[in-house]
């Protein structure tokens, strides 16, 4: 799985924000651990205080990377108001001044699943997904019913330099172009819903601890259905090289998801994968690309096992 190559470490932040760190968790620093998986080249450990307390702090400069900072902005709005009892971090403080955007959370002791994956760790996630959703079911926030991380295909024919680079991902899609972007039109309409959705909820974005499984990094949620967050996390299994399919089916009756709508819905996850992963990127998150391509080929290999397109 790629990384941020580029995360600063605690010796690196400016004296400054480290003291602002110590003074929202209430003691000072004394020993810190980087995080090396993850994308956003914002700072991101696991600090232990003097006292003994941990937290998981991540932190990043507006000025240089004021995108990343509007995704830690919004990740606070979610996960401040999420009820205690849900598989998410508790956020235990908080400080925008403008320039950096600090974030401080509960520590979780616990391991990014896969390495390598097992069929009773795959069926764990999906059921853990499944009871998510039911309890997400209407969503317990307020949040957006936009979907800016579903849809891709439609962008195709408008952008003759990605629809040329289509085939290094999937000669298959390049040959089904209008199909795909037909269904995936189908698939935006019926991602609509009044579940809570992470929309970003890739293995990466999950830790294993102990008897717990917890869902972290919140910028991208969504109102919606909850199948596209079994999407992302299938998808990612497929990247790894196995077959989701067995673990799908089980899960489609308890989402309330028709076959059909599945693969709608996957289609628009897919144009999204794919067109990011053939997009520009700015200089620093080169691993975001990498990873989106990586993505994008398994999702676009699973929407044709499933697709009997002409």
């Amino acid at each position: 799985m790629f990384g941020s190559r580029k995360r600063p470490r605690w010796a690196e932040l400016p004296a400054s924000v480290r003291g602002i760190i110590e003074e929202l968790l209430g003691d000072p620093v004394a020993y810190a651990e980087s995080c090396a998986g993850g994308f956003s080249p914002g700072f991101a450990s696991r600090l232990t205080l003097q006292g003994g307390h941990r937290a998981f702090v991540k932190a990043v400069d507006a000025q240089l990377w004021p995108i990343e900072a509007s995704h830690y902005r919004a990740e606070a709005a979610v996960t401040g108001r999420l009820p205690a009892g849900m598989p998410v971090p508790r956020l235990l403080n908080l400080r925008d001044d403008g320039r950096w955007v600090i974030l401080a959370f509960e520590q979780v002791d616990g391991v990014a699943p896969g390495q390598p994956w097992t069929a009773p760790q795959i069926r764990r996630l999906v059921a853990q997904a499944v009871t998510f959703a039911q309890a997400a079911t209407p969503s317990p926030v307020e949040l957006p019913r936009d979907h800016p991380r579903l849809g891709g295909w439609a962008g195709f024919a408008h952008d003759q330099h990605a629809t040329a680079r289509l085939p290094s991902v999937s000669t298959w899609a390049s040959h089904h172009l209008d199909q795909l972007t037909a269904l995936e039109r189908e698939g935006l309409r019926a991602a609509q819903g009044d579940s809570l959705v992470h929309c970003d909820l890739y293995p990466h974005n999950i830790l294993v601890s102990g008897d717990r499984v917890v869902f972290v990094d919140w910028p991208h949620a969504r109102l919606g259905v909850p199948v596209i967050d079994l999407i992302a996390l299938l998808t990612g299994v497929a990247a790894d090289g196995v077959d989701p399919e067995p673990y799908l089916h089980p899960a489609l009756p308890a989402l309330r998801c028709p076959p059909a709508t599945f693969d709608a819905i996957l289609a628009a996850h897919t144009g999204f994968l794919t067109a990011g992963a053939l997009a520009p990127m700015p200089t620093g998150l080169e691993a975001i690309a990498e990873e989106k391509l990586r993505l994008a080929t398994a999702a676009t290999r699973w929407l044709q096992q499933r697709c009997a397109f002409p």
